[in-house]
This record gives structure tokens, C-alpha cells and sequence, in this order.
């Protein structure tokens, strides 16, 4: 299932090179990726497209991972990064940042790693606020607590962007449509200098969710102290969540659809983190293909939050029917 998840992200980053305004075939891609082709064309693959390229499977693969972390880690196939409210706490703080405090004013700061500051803020402070007002052990209230901070989050922005002048709210409207078309060359460095540590720290912890799945008590008798791989998983999750909103802007419903669709597919108890990154990287490809086709220029988030609006219904509506069915519940 990995693999086939990988082909398909593999056929949509190559799409992604080959299509658009001027369209390649098989082998003249090939001949420019491999050295020739004339200088307009190195320009368009190299200079425009790779780039991009390289940032929607990339963010893709971090979206799915930190969503697989996080709904493991809660036990709530509905705790994504998104859901929660922390792409939307990062979201704050760069529309703030951008509006009240410009990268204009912190010439020494590249423009990615002044918005991964104002978003690793923005979302650990919302770490901060599920953890007083739920508490950690208990999923449906620490998601029920994210929905609520999500939609304070969306109002937020609007009233700051409601209070701006008319170039101000063009620059962050245009970060908030949640899009890689935008990506070049020199944010891909720091995309993935910022995304190693928080996957490092991941991995490590990663080892001991099969033993959290099946709760506090089993983990503390097997020798796992559960608040501590489940706040370091998240806090992992978070950083990822926040590189991602960095390069792109909140991108919507990745993180959550992909871990669930990895989790069918592969027939599995829990999402598993490789498999929902293979996914993630899959939906992202091939929502940038489509948004490509369209008439009219689309943001890549904006086609991810309308079909993840629909998964996400159907996946609630799949935890009702399960629920009804499940003989502990009657």
C-alpha cells in the first residue's frame, strides 16, 4: 500500500513538472532534467516548477505524518493538527506578524524563518491552552476544546485582516490561501532543516504508540510513561504543522484525511506514520495535477478543504455507525 501510495505521489510530482502553460513530453523532461533542453526550458523546470514540486510532496509527507502522530497519540481519528486548532493558532501568529510586524523590520531573517518563529508560537501557545482547558488524557475533549480554538482562530484573522489597509490584507490573504505555487528555490533549505528535528523527535517516541494505543493503565504497567510520549508526540506533530504553515500557509484536512485513508487501505488499527505519509504526499500531487487543469487559478488548499470537508463527514458519520455497532456501547 506504501508503494502504491508512493507511485502515485511519484506520477503527480512528475505531472507537476510537465504540465502547465508550456507542457513537456516524457522524453524532452527527461532531457532537461538530466542537463539539456534550451534555456527557457531549464528555466520553467528548474527555476519554477521543481521547486514547487519538491514542496507539495514534501509537505504532503509532513501533513500525513504529523496527523498519524497526533490521532495515535490522542486516540481520536479526528486530532489532527488542523481540527485542534494549531494550524489555526500558527495562522494568527504569521497574519499578526505580517500586518503589525513585516519581515521588513527583521532584515536579518530570511521570510520563512521569520513565519516558522510567529507559527511555532502561534501553535504551541495553542498546545498550551488544549492542555489547562482539557487536560491530555481524554481525546473527544481535547478535540471538541480544538474546534472551539480553530474557530476563534478564523475569526481572528478576519477582524486583524478587517482592520487593515488594502496591501497589507493582499499579502496575507495570499499566504492564507494555502498554496506551493508560490515555493521557490531557496525555502526548500530551510523547509527541511525545520521539519529534521521535530521528525527526529517523532521517531524516537513514535517506538511506544503501539503500546499507548491500548491505554494509560497497559503502558504504565509495560513500563511507558504515556503523558510523556503523548506530549512529545505532539509537540512533534506541532512542529511539523508548523513548517508546513511557514512555506505554504495553512494548508486544510491533509493531516487528517490522510492518515485515515492509510489506515484502510493498509488495514490497520491505527494510522501508520509511513504509509500516511506516502498518502499525504499522493492527495497533495494530486490536488496542485488538478487545481493545474482548472480554467481559473486555484490555491491548492482551497481544493484540499473542500474535499477534506466531505471526508470529514463521512469519517464522522463512519464513527457513528461503528459506535452503534459496538457491543461495549450497549
Amino acid at each position: 500500500m506504501i508503494i502504491c501510495a508512493a507511485v502515485v505521489a511519484f506520477i503527480g510530482y512528475a505531472l507537476l513538472l510537465a504540465t502547465g502553460p508550456v507542457s513537456f513530453t516524457v522524453p524532452e523532461l527527461i532531457e532537461v532534467l538530466t542537463g539539456g533542453g534550451t534555456r527557457t526550458q531549464i528555466t520553467v523546470v528548474w527555476e519554477l516548477r521543481l521547486p514547487i514540486a519538491v514542496a507539495t510532496v514534501t509537505t504532503g509527507a509532513l501533513l500525513g505524518t504529523a496527523g498519524a502522530w497526533t490521532q495515535t497519540a490522542v486516540r481520536n481519528p479526528l486530532a489532527s493538527p488542523d481540527v485542534m486548532g494549531i494550524s489555526g493558532g500558527a495562522a494568527v501568529a504569521v497574519v499578526a506578524g505580517t500586518i503589525f510586524l513585516p519581515v521588513q523590520n527583521h532584515a536579518s531573517m530570511s521570510v520563512f524563518w521569520w513565519r516558522f518563529i510567529l507559527a511555532a508560537l502561534g501553535a504551541l501557545t495553542v498546545i498550551v491552552l488544549l492542555w489547562v482547558l482539557s487536560g491530555s488524557a481524554n481525546g473527544t475533549r481535547l478535540v471538541l476544546t480544538g474546534v472551539g480554538i480553530s474557530l476563534f482562530s478564523h475569526q481572528a484573522v478576519r477582524f486583524m485582516l478587517s482592520r487593515t489597509d488594502l496591501r497589507e490584507t493582499a499579502d496575507a490573504q495570499t499566504w492564507l490561501a494555502g498554496s506551493t505555487g508560490l515555493v521557490r528555490e531557496p525555502a526548500l533549505t530551510p523547509l527541511f532543516l525545520g521539519a529534521l528535528p521535530f521528525l527526529l523527535i517523532g521517531m524516537y517516541f513514535s517506538r511506544d504508540l503501539p503500546i499507548l494505543i491500548h491505554g494509560d493503565v497497559t503502558a504504565t504497567v509495560l513500563g511507558v510513561d504515556a503523558a510523556v510520549v503523548r506530549s512529545m508526540m505532539i509537540i512533534a506533530a506541532t512542529g511539523l504543522a508548523a513548517v508546513c504553515v511557514s512555506v505554504t500557509g495553512p494548508i486544510g484536512f491533509v493531516a487528517l484525511v490522510a492518515p485515515q485513508l492509510a489506515r484502510i487501505l493498509a488495514g490497520a488499527p491505527t494510522p501508520p506514520p509511513y504509509a500516511s505519509a506516502s498518502v499525504g504526499a499522493a492527495m497533495m500531487t494530486l490536488c496542485a495535477v488538478s487545481v493545474n487543469l482548472l480554467p481559473a487559478p486555484v490555491p491548492v488548499g482551497t481544493l484540499t478543504s473542500a474535499l477534506g470537508g466531505v471526508a470529514l463527514t463521512m469519517l464522522v458519520v463512519r464513527m457513528g455507525r461503528t459506535q452503534s455497532h459496538d457491543p461495549r456501547k450497549n
